[in-house]
Formats: structure tokens, C-alpha cells, sequence
């Protein structure tokens, strides 16, 4: 009954995280995608953990409440991205896999993960991973195995499978040269510029971009 009652709060409260990101909160829990609302019961003891705020009908996060949900969405949607990128499941197993895996990731796996990946800033529908402390400390006890382009050796294949740049006019010029999450190239050269062939095509960026593409090689 125990475990009901958590994993009851940790869907809750993921789905409160969620919500908000979208500006919907405060909100009735019958407005959340919940399997199951909670009990009037088992609500009154989320409230008495000062998890949860309840006014009006209508429940958010506490400033404690938001915490333990930032970790529950940090790892669910690095499990998406591990499952992703690494054993390239699709869409139809992928939120249901990664909603098993992330209660089984501890603090210590869940950052070992993160960096394998490289620190990836979104999961694989564009959400926002928060960040850990391993991606504030840039660690690299788990060699990665998403890399930024800089780091890939000349003469390897590799998968693109994000871009962090914060400058929207470079991100629609790489998307109109081709270079787009997803996308095969192969690393020709570094200098004088980094020298990508995607399929029939020849693209040159300078090293400040190729810090900005993240990239899976392939073998």
C-alpha cells in the first residue's frame, strides 16, 4: 500500500512539474494525466509533507514538492534519451520504458548517465533536462558517448544528435545546410575549419560551432 501511495505522489508530482512548465498551474488534479486521482486521503498526507499546496479546489508545488519532481523529470527524460540515442527505441516504447526506468535510477547511476550523454540539454521531444550537479561541474569520471563535433577524431562517422547553440540565425543556417539532429556526417577535417560530408554534400564551420553540435560515432 506504501508503494501505491509513492508512486501515486511521484506521478502527481510529476505531472504537477509538467503543468507548470506549461503555465498551468495552479490546477485541478482532475485536469492532470494522471491513471489514477488521488485519494482525498492520500492528498491530505501529500499536503502534510508540504508537498503540496490546495487552495480553491486547485493543487501546485511547494518549493520542497517542485525539488523531488525536478529529480523524477531529470530522470525520465534522460532515461528517454538513453533509450533514444543509445538503443534506439521509438516512440512507442519510449515513454512507457523510461517512466519504469526512472524510479530505479539512483543520484549516483542517474549523473553517471548524464554524463555518458554528454549532458544533454533536452530529451528527445525537445523538453528541457534540468540540470544536475555533474552538468554544473562538467565531470567526466563516465567517458561520454555523445561528444561535442570538436571531440570527434578527423576521419569518423558520426550521428548528430543535438545543438545547443543560443543563437537562433546559426541554428537556421545549420538547419538549411543539413545539419540537423539525426543527421550522418563524416569529419573530413579540423583545419583551418571543421569539414563535415553529409551524404553528397561538403559543409565548413569554424571550431565555436563545432563546440555546439553534439555528436554519437558511429563505427
Amino acid at each position: 500500500m506504501e508503494d501505491h501511495r509513492e508512486h501515486a505522489l511521484e506521478e502527481l508530482l510529476e505531472a504537477l512539474y509538467k503543468a507548470r512548465e506549461d503555465g498551468r498551474t495552479p490546477i485541478e488534479p482532475s485536469s492532470l494525466p494522471l491513471a489514477t486521482i488521488p485519494t482525498k486521503t492520500e492528498m491530505n498526507t501529500f499536503i502534510e509533507r508540504h508537498l503540496l499546496n490546495y487552495h480553491n479546489g486547485k493543487v501546485e508545488l511547494t518549493p520542497e514538492g517542485n525539488a523531488i519532481a525536478e529529480l523524477l523529470v531529470r530522470r525520465h527524460r534522460l532515461a528517454e534519451r538513453l533509450f533514444s540515442e543509445i538503443l534506439d527505441l521509438n516512440d512507442n516504447g519510449l515513454h512507457s520504458t523510461s517512466c519504469s526506468f526512472e524510479h530505479v535510477l539512483d543520484p549516483a547511476v542517474t549523473e553517471s548517465v548524464c554524463t555518458m550523454l554528454g549532458h544533454p540539454p533536452t530529451c528527445p521531444h525537445g523538453k528541457r533536462i534540468p540540470p544536475g550537479e555533474c552538468c554544473r561541474e562538467s565531470r567526466r569520471e563516465v567517458a561520454p558517448i555523445v561528444i561535442p563535433l570538436k571531440d570527434l577524431p578527423v576521419g569518423s562517422n558520426a550521428r548528430i544528435v543535438f545543438i545547443t547553440t543560443p543563437y537562433h540565425q546559426r541554428l537556421s543556417r545549420l538547419v538549411n545546410l543539413g545539419v540537423v539532429p539525426g543527421g550522418r556526417i563524416f569529419l573530413h577535417q579540423k583545419r583551418p575549419s571543421f569539414l563535415l560530408r553529409l551524404g553528397a554534400t561538403e559543409v565548413a564551420i569554424d571550431e565555436q560551432i563545432a563546440s555546439e553540435i553534439f555528436v554519437r560515432k558511429m563505427e
